[in-house]
């Protein structure tokens, strides 16, 4: 996990702007899938060196486009989705990375570089 990261209050902070209307198909499940986009997030992180062995900043960059295929794919496998809810997986992980960024930036975990 990210070194200062807190699932529970990034949890309650994505729920509480993701919107079940706007995902109806999973509604059902919004915390569950969040919860395990957070740790395929996290996952994501850890093996491509964004974030080391201790939760610190990594080697590399975070690649947005890698990272939402990678847990999109990985979550569609961990729930046994069929291609349509895969679709709509992916609409709710889109939604996942906004909040989530603002989440980070609310909490000054994130640097951006002006390189």
């Amino acid at each position: 996990m990210m070194k200062g990261y807190d699932k529970q209050e990034a949890m309650e902070f994505i729920l509480g702007r993701i919107h079940a209307k706007d995902h109806p198909e999973l509604a059902d499940s919004l915390a569950d899938l969040i919860s395990q986009t957070i740790d395929a997030d996290m996952a994501y992180m850890h093996e491509h060196n964004v974030i080391d062995e201790e939760g610190g900043a990594g080697t590399e960059y975070y690649e947005d486009d890698e990272a939402f295929e990678y847990m999109v794919e990985k979550l569609a496998e961990q729930n046994k989705l069929d291609p349509v809810k895969a679709v709509k997986l992916a609409s709710l992980v889109d939604d996942y990375m906004d909040y989530q960024q603002e989440y980070l930036e609310s909490k000054g975990l994130v640097d951006w570089d002006d390189e």
